[in-house]
């Protein structure tokens, strides 16, 4: 037997030893993202608000079980995509999210969520839970712990580094309440807890100073908010190839309805975030729309 056949052989013998181990795991995911599916529907089908608070609860320590398997970062769960629960994840990020929503009977969002972080130990894990139906004035100017979490469902998320320092760049949708939407652009980073009993240990941190609504705009936003009319819709997403975050202009409906977000609509414009080379993003007027707004987006949020 030459050295080709002997490699051959060996290669086959792993081949064998290894195989039924990754169709095993492979299996006992399905199972439990099966196990995922059979609860996530009754977030919005339960008739009252009590189940539903109930099964949102059920449904978040759920995932928590399932997800602190390290090796479920690797599972796409891409039957659980098409349920309530958006996940948000991204080839080059270490983070992926898992959000979802119950509509009260006052027509309010409510959202919940658990952030999945691959770390050099394993995983690290985080439930969310949404405590800001009304945002603090300045929002827009500060930093949010954990306890602090701006809900909605996040449908992009891509890596993004200033000076060394690595962000996820996120998008989400909010159905809010009864009269108005929200999409949001935020940044979610992670830092060390000092508080923390045990040593390296980091805590998630929502906003960072990464946004200019031009070149002559001297301030840095912590996140972009779009509240708007609860008929309408807006385009917000990352274009990859272009580096840009595209999205529809709002405005008034009309005259006297300027500054009541409630009767805001898109406008008919874009623009985009464009990154400088430090990593701020700056707002800027999009001429071309060539940015893929006239094809069906395969996925419920635009």
């Amino acid at each position: 037997m030459n050295v080709q056949r002997i490699l051959y052989a060996l290669l086959l013998s792993i081949a064998s030893l290894t195989s039924p181990v990754i169709a095993q795991t492979e299996s006992a995911f399905q199972a439990d993202e099966d196990s995922l599916l059979t609860i996530a529907p009754y977030v919005i089908s339960a008739t009252t608000d009590s189940a539903k608070i109930s099964v949102a609860t059920q449904l978040q320590e759920k995932l928590l079980e399932i997800l602190a398997n390290p090796a479920s970062f690797e599972y796409e769960f891409a039957n659980l995509r098409m349920s309530t629960v958006a996940v948000a994840s991204h080839p080059k990020s270490s983070v992926r999210l898992f959000t979802y929503n119950i509509i009260l009977k006052n027509g309010v969002f409510h959202h919940y969520g658990v952030i999945q972080r691959k770390t050099k130990s394993g995983v690290a894990l985080y439930s969310l839970h949404d405590t800001a139906q009304n945002l603090p004035k300045d929002a827009k100017e500060i930093t949010l712990d954990q306890s602090q979490w701006i809900g909605g469902l996040y449908y992009q998320i891509f890596p993004h580094k200033v000076k060394k320092k690595e962000y996820f760049v996120v998008m989400q949708f909010d159905g809010h309440n009864i009269n108005s939407n929200r999409s949001i652009i935020d940044v979610l980073s992670f830092e060390k807890d000092e508080e923390a009993a045990e040593p390296n240990v980091y805590k998630p941190i929502w906003g960072a100073p990464l946004f200019r609504d031009g070149l002559e705009d001297p301030s840095e936003d912590y996140r972009v908010i779009f509240e708007y009319h609860k008929s309408s819709r807006i385009l917000m997403r990352y274009e990859e190839e272009k580096k840009t975050i595209v999205f529809d202009e709002i405005g008034p409906a009309f005259p006297s309805a300027d500054g009541n977000a409630y009767y805001y609509i898109p406008t008919g414009d874009y623009s985009g975030y464009k990154p400088s080379k430090r990593g701020i993003f700056t707002k800027e007027a999009l001429d071309a729309t060539d940015f893929g707004q006239g094809i069906p987006n395969p996925t419920i949020f635009r």
